[in-house]
């Protein structure tokens, strides 16, 4: 019983992020733009192709690594390490992971590269998953109640916001004397959420009878995850259903990314934005569920119960019924509002020629709290074909991230691969942190690299 719940718990830790800090340094890609919004990509010209040019996935743990919870022992049998890895684990934890995939994107830049401007649209899938846990509700869930007889326990304080939606957004930079400003509007439709607005419950254990006394106060809200009534009706079981909910334009909402840059010379440049900003109204295949302050006392589950026949496999079925004989919920179907996770961050660049040197000054909001991160990058360019760079980043929970990027550009195409942990690309199972972004772009022009080459032959016209 005990490695079925464990690998439940595991199950919700895979399905649960973070920004792509190394990205926002490099205005050679269009998808910088969608990051940082006041870089001008460097080509004239950029279209990205459905799944091919923007693939983007990122997981942040603070509590663990699957190797830290995972033991290889006798016959090369895994092991659950549930001791250790709970005894590691802080008061509070959390996880999330963000997901995206482009299905089209194009970026245009006018010809007057100093005065001008550019603009971009872009259509994108995202998935953006926040999960919080506290240590003693795993606590609860291996050792049992014994080692809390006669305590009180907080074994509620969870927080989930789990979105998947669609973004449509437009993407413009102006330059005016030394500035840029940039600014992305967008349009979302949202198709499933699940969101936790209270969360409370606390355990007392009886010294004489030990049976438990729990104070419960909880409050979430979904939309687009089928209840009791939608499975036994069917849920997405045929292929209109399934384009009513791949189509759905009934969960409306509006984001909104902005930022600025000042040039002090041409050495020293200086950045800020805001990203995410913004909210969904959910309206479709609402179920929200509300447990009001109270208290109940029992003296237990029979665990075998649970399990379906004489097989190993857990019933959730029955264990959700349990649940709702002791939890006393109400269900409504009124609309709700979340809001996005936003970022905060500022950059300053140092240039010399072909090198960059970068420091970036992040903040994520993650449910009620902000994720702080500072990122060093170093960027070097060889000739128009080739980008290399190194970056390092040190955010709580996670300090030691050394990451980097890669972009060829050949003739009308570019290839780019961005990381801020090549460690985790290497070796996933031993890392908290880990994310990647990768596509292939279509690319016309590059005026920049036109301008630099004509400033470098009028500087030395010997070179010429």
């Amino acid at each position: 019983m005990k490695k079925i719940l464990l690998l439940l718990a595991l199950y919700a830790q895979n399905s649960f992020g973070q920004e792509a800090y190394t990205l926002k340094f490099l205005p050679q890609l269009a998808e910088s733009q969608w990051y940082n919004a006041s870089n001008t990509p460097d080509n004239n010209l950029s279209v990205g192709l459905p799944a091919i040019s923007s693939v983007y996935f990122s997981i942040y743990n603070t509590g663990f690594t699957y190797n830290g919870l995972i033991k290889r022992g006798a016959n090369n049998t895994a092991v659950i390490n549930a001791g250790d890895f709970i005894n590691n684990l802080k008061n509070n934890n959390f996880i999330g992971i963000d997901a995206s995939a482009s299905l089209f994107s194009i970026s245009y830049k006018t010809k007057k590269n100093d005065s001008g401007y550019c603009l971009g649209f872009s259509i994108n899938d995202r998935v953006n998953l926040q999960f919080g846990y506290p240590k003693d509700f795993l606590a609860l869930l291996w050792y049992g109640n014994g080692p809390n007889i006669g305590k009180t326990i907080k074994v509620g304080d969870f927080s989930l916001n789990a979105s998947y939606y669609r973004e449509y957004a437009l993407h413009a930079t102006k330059k005016y004397r030394k500035w840029v400003f940039g600014a992305s509007p967008k349009l979302l439709f949202g198709k499933t959420n699940i969101h936790t607005r209270k969360s409370e419950l606390d355990l007392y254990t009886d010294t004489s009878t030990y049976a438990l006394t729990a104070n419960s106060d909880f409050q979430f809200q979904t939309s687009g995850i089928p209840d009791s009534t939608d499975n036994s009706n069917g849920f997405l079981n045929s292929g209109s259903q399934v384009n009513k909910y791949i189509f759905n334009k009934q969960n409306r909402g509006l984001g909104i990314d902005l930022g600025a840059a000042y040039k002090y010379n041409d050495k020293f440049d200086f950045a800020a934005g805001i990203n995410n900003f913004g909210f969904i109204n959910w309206r479709s295949n609402i179920h929200n569920y509300t447990s009001s302050p109270n208290s109940f006392t029992f003296d237990g589950m029979d665990i075998s119960s649970y399990f379906q026949g004489n097989s190993s496999t857990l019933s959730i079925q029955k264990w959700t019924d349990s649940l709702k004989k002791i939890v006393k919920f109400t269900e409504s179907t009124a609309n709700y509002r979340t809001t996005l996770p936003y970022e905060l961050f500022a950059i300053g660049n140092f240039n010399l020629g072909n090198h960059h040197l970068s420091l970036q000054m992040a903040a994520q909001r993650y449910n009620l709290n902000f994720v702080y991160s500072g990122t060093l990058f170093y960027q070097i360019k060889l000739g128009q074909h080739f980008t290399g760079g190194l970056s390092y980043t040190l955010k709580k929970g996670a300090p030691a991230n050394i990451g980097g990027a890669l972009i060829l550009q050949f003739v009308h195409m570019q290839w780019y691969f961005v990381t801020d942990n090549w460690y985790a690309a290497i070796k996933p199972l031993d890392s908290k942190n880990f994310n990647a972004h990768m596509g292939i772009n279509l690319v016309w022009g590059n005026k920049k690299e036109k301008k630099d080459k004509e400033e470098k032959t009028q500087k030395n016209p010997l070179h010429s």
